[in-house]
């Protein structure tokens, strides 16, 4: 019978084989030892990196907090109105003119009502405030065109484009100043205020917007009237300030 020669066992070939097949191993083992002690570190890394921005953007927030308390305590309205804006006409623009509110809070020109203001629209969108505060009416009540459905008409669509470009932004429309007695016998036009401050508190809540009297405080107040009776001192701006503050959002920051 055939018998098959088996060639010798030779052990040092299989050493040579074997040694670099350690040596790999190990250098894999290395490698992922090192790549798994790196991706923990990272892991570490971001959850410490997440940890101290949440602290310090609580920490911040706790600082603009106290800054705009602050800033309400000592008369600086122009922090609480940080992201906020009031649109309106000549007694709005006073708030600037007096230095109650930045620029970056105020959207107002003399001489402004309800039908030229929608052009005023993009530089409140730009603004992206969180509240819009809007005072108009008395311009439109002057002017001898002018009817009470066409300023409600022009109101309409001035906000309807601000809700369609800020639909987030929380909408307050400020009832129209009264007028001293002195100015009503000069100029009866004027005695159509409270009508139109029923229609706009109506239109109000019917297109679900917030809707502050300041009319009455002012109505019973009129010594902080101008000397025209239509425009109104410094010493009442803080006033109207804090009525629009307490009978909206921000008053929450106080």
């Amino acid at each position: 019978m055939y018998k098959k020669n088996t060639p010798p066992f030779n052990k040092s070939l299989a050493v040579f084989i074997l040694i670099p097949c350690i040596i790999i191993i190990i250098v894999l083992l290395i490698h992922y030892q090192s790549v798994a002690r790196e991706n923990a570190k990272v892991t570490e890394g971001i959850q410490a990196l997440t940890t101290l921005e949440t602290r310090d953007l609580y920490t911040m927030e706790e600082k603009i907090d106290y800054m705009k308390r602050k800033a309400i305590d000592s008369g600086d309205y122009s922090a609480l109105f940080g992201n906020a804006v009031v649109f309106g006409d000549s007694i709005a623009e006073g708030l600037g003119l007096y230095g109650f509110l930045s620029p970056t809070s105020l959207v107002a020109v003399m001489g402004k009502s309800t039908e030229n203001s929608l052009e005023d629209v993009p530089s409140l969108v730009n603004l992206a405030p969180r509240s819009v505060f809007f005072e108009l009416g008395l311009n439109d009540i002057s002017h001898p065109d002018s009817t009470l459905d066409s300023y409600l008409s022009h109101y309409e669509k001035i906000i309807d484009a601000v809700r369609l470009q800020l639909p987030n932004t929380q909408i307050y429309l400020c009832s129209i100043f009264p007028v001293t007695d002195e100015t009503l016998k000069e100029k009866p036009e004027f005695s159509q205020i409270e009508t139109y401050n029923t229609a706009l508190a109506e239109m109000a809540k019917r297109k679900n917007i917030h809707y502050i009297d300041t009319y009455t405080f002012l109505k019973n107040n009129p010594q902080y009237h101008e000397q025209d009776g239509i425009h109104v001192i410094r010493e009442f701006y803080p006033i109207w300030m804090d009525t629009l503050v307490n009978n909206s959002d921000l008053k929450n920051l106080l």
